[in-house]
């Protein structure tokens, strides 16, 4: 998912990769990186957790806004 994040980039399209594997998804240096300490499949929540869910979209959209340079990582709770 890294390179597709590159590749959107790369067109003019703003990117943030969420991950809970940093190990996995950092070689290949995503421009914006959101880690979350979920669950394996359930990368932004769990089916039905609307506030984790919610959560997460809003630190997305707070690292494409104020990321000040290639590579930004958000590793928050």
């Amino acid at each position: 998912m890294s390179l597709i994040s590159r590749g959107l980039e790369e067109a003019g399209i703003p990117s943030v990769l969420v991950s809970v594997m940093k190990p996995l998804s950092s070689p290949s240096r995503p421009p914006r990186q959101l880690i979350r300490k979920l669950n394996i499949g359930a990368t932004v929540g769990r089916p039905g957790d609307t506030a984790t869910q919610l959560e997460t979209l809003r630190r997305m959209v707070a690292l494409l806004s104020e990321a000040e340079a290639p590579g930004a990582i958000d590793e928050g709770p």
